[in-house]
């Protein structure tokens, strides 16, 4: 099983190389969407959508809401990104109560408004760190500050895991693995930015290089627990079977989504 994530993850990794070094911003942007509507068609499955027809509905109402929302929402990028922030504070709450709240996920538009809120800033997000100037540097840093994290805390969380983070929905998960994935995240941030400022001859922010590792690392952990007390609700094991040994796209990307907008306001605010 390992060997196979291994394979899927180099795999992954070199076609994310030849998309940011070898392709236009249309092309990037039609990845990107693609990689969209295969996240909301398996997020139709954790809000129990059942019906085709429905589901590609829904996959359809948010494309266009993401073009809408793109074309009119653009001067109002740090508005998206602190409701963004506000959503998936809440998450953190519905991840700590649960399973308090459990019947409103029998409720599929709920779930599917959720779904909007989850999908729709990272399609966003990255979209518009795409259209700056630092776009490689940008992009490359948020998928491997968030790649850090996931691998440092399975691998410390599996080494030394002994104190539960969240038994009740995701019980392989511990604080040592957490941890394991903030130390992580903050070695490979100190090195990228330690690199650019040699490259481009600038003094390192050094306040940004302790809460970039801290906030990336932490919002990885809020969405990874939040896709999983979803799948727990709706006995699923995966969001899908794209993916060998990873599941589904939204089991892979589960840490983007919540990480990208907290990312891009650290962006904004530091910039």
């Amino acid at each position: 099983m390992l060997g196979q994530r291994i394979i899927t993850a180099i795999l992954l990794l070199s076609a994310l190389l030849l998309i940011v070094f070898f392709t236009d911003a249309l092309l990037f942007s039609l990845f990107l969407s693609l990689v969209t509507l295969i996240g909301a068609w398996e997020w139709t499955k954790l809000a129990g959508i059942k019906n085709i027809i429905g589901r590609g509905l829904y996959c359809l109402g948010l494309m266009l809401v993401c073009v809408l929302a793109y074309l009119g929402l653009q001067n109002h990028i740090v508005a998206i990104l602190n409701l963004s922030l506000v959503f998936w504070l809440f998450a953190l709450f519905l991840i700590c109560t649960y399973p308090r709240y459990n019947h409103h996920w029998n409720n599929f538009f709920v779930l599917g408004l959720i779904g909007f809120l989850v999908l729709i800033p990272c399609w966003f997000v990255l979209l518009n760190i795409r259209n700056n100037d630092d776009f490689a540097f940008n992009f490359l840093s948020l998928i491997t500050l968030v790649a850090a994290a996931d691998v440092g805390a399975y691998f410390s969380g599996k080494k030394f895991g002994k104190h539960k983070l969240a038994e009740l929905v995701s019980p392989n998960k511990t604080w040592e693995g957490v941890i394991g994935g903030l130390i992580s995240c903050f070695l490979i941030a100190s090195i990228l930015y330690v690199l650019k400022s040699a490259l481009q001859a600038e003094a390192i922010n050094w306040l940004l290089l302790l809460i970039l590792p801290l906030l990336v690392s932490s919002f990885s952990v809020i969405g990874d627990l939040f896709e999983s007390m979803l799948k727990r609700v709706r006995g699923l094991k995966d969001s899908g079977n794209i993916l060998p040994g990873h599941g589904g796209i939204l089991d892979r990307i589960d840490g983007l989504v919540s990480t990208a907008p907290v990312y891009m306001l650290i962006l904004v605010y530091f910039n």
